[in-house]
């Protein structure tokens, strides 16, 4: 069986991060040039499509020459679409298109009569619910699976078998499980875990190897470990790579001093937290609203009589007393007392972040760090 990995995220998030009207093509185009560069690379084969007929004609002539080289057995090819919701982002029916695109395609396949013909299915992969999906355009519904969370055995047994080549299998277990002990309370994410992993094991096993501690001494190994399990943490999911102790992924990232690995729309959540949370909340209005005009409205001087200003005080008075125990009985109940949320990142990383995206930060916020 073959297989093509598709992203949905970067597939409808332009330069502006909306979706434009060219959008569609170079998603289907994409998945054009996905499977031909995976599989027929040098093939002089069409990619360019104008619309839906063009794109499943030329998808048919891929998958056709793809079954060319495959005489003995019916090859079958899988398109996975990693973050699926995104395709409700796109043209009213490139969603329908691509539930149906196996159908659509294995019947154009079937009517050209060729020998070996391969199949074609589509996965979707997603986190929300196929409900969210449903518009009420499609022809058939799909197989809908629902995968589990891993636990932390499965995460165990998937991190100990990617044992790396001249390492110690009994170490290389007590690294997983010190790892999982750390970072599972707060990732449950497998690529992730996978990556801390990698970042992570020279600083449990070089201590080993340059003799600062014995290779059965556990504690020793941990105490050395900890601090950069716990740095990790602190950058849990931002592929950050610097002059740290965590580097050495490749070679072609050690000349890079600052380098943030962000999807789009993460950068501008994060931009928007760390000003929500260095910003008060009367700014807000300064900040955000966009200034249209300026409008000059002067209130008129109102005058009340005497005795009216009398009763509304004295009413005022009255129920002073009344007011305030009953603000003491909802003192405990008061949503201001609650614990307070603030972004922790810096504000070089926040900088850095919004210069990847055009954005001036420093005039966004009310607080003086020009100094």
């Amino acid at each position: 069986m073959l297989w093509v990995l598709i992203s949905c995220l970067e597939s409808f998030v332009g330069t502006q991060g909306t979706c434009g009207t060219t959008s569609s093509r170079y998603f289907l185009e994409l998945i054009l040039q996905s499977i031909k560069c995976r599989y027929l690379p040098e093939a002089d084969l069409c990619i360019s499509c104008e619309d839906t007929s063009s794109f499943i004609d030329n998808l048919c002539q891929i998958l056709l020459a793809i079954g060319a080289r495959n005489t003995h057995d019916q090859t079958c090819v899988g398109l996975i679409f990693e973050q699926a919701e995104r395709l409700c982002d796109g043209e009213s029916l490139v969603l329908p298109l691509i539930i149906g695109l196996g159908a659509s395609v294995n019947e154009k396949l079937n009517q050209l009569g060729n020998l070996h013909t391969p199949l074609l299915f589509t996965v979707l992969v997603t986190r929300l619910p196929w409900e969210k999906f449903n518009f009420g355009t499609f022809s058939f519904e799909p197989y809908v699976i629902s995968v589990e969370s891993y636990s932390r055995d499965q995460l165990a047994r998937l991190l100990t078998s990617l044992l790396p080549s001249n390492a110690s299998e009994s170490r290389f277990n007590r690294f997983v499980d010190l790892l999982l002990t750390v970072c599972f309370p707060v990732c449950r994410n497998a690529g992730e875990l996978i990556h801390l992993m990698n970042i992570n094991w020279n600083a449990f096993n070089e201590p080993v190897n340059k003799g600062l501690v014995a290779a059965d001494d556990e504690w020793g190994q941990w105490k050395l470990a900890q601090p950069y399990l716990k740095k990790s943490l602190s950058t849990l999911y931002l592929r950050h790579y610097g002059d740290s102790n965590l580097d050495s992924l490749s070679t072609k990232n050690a000349g890079r001093q600052n380098f943030l690995e962000l999807p789009y729309l993460t950068r501008f959540l994060l931009i928007a937290a760390f000003m929500a949370s260095h910003n008060p909340r009367s700014s807000d209005k300064k900040l955000l609203t966009k200034n249209s005009g300026r409008l000059s409205i002067r209130k008129k001087k109102q005058e009340k009589e005497v005795c009216k200003a009398l009763s509304v005080g004295n009413s005022s008075t009255t129920g002073l007393s009344t007011t305030n125990s009953s603000a003491n009985a909802i003192s405990d109940l008061d949503p201001l007392a609650n614990p307070k949320y603030r972004c922790l990142i810096s504000l070089e990383i926040a900088k850095s972040i919004a210069q990847s995206v055009d954005f001036d930060l420093l005039s966004h916020l009310t607080e003086n760090y020009n100094s």
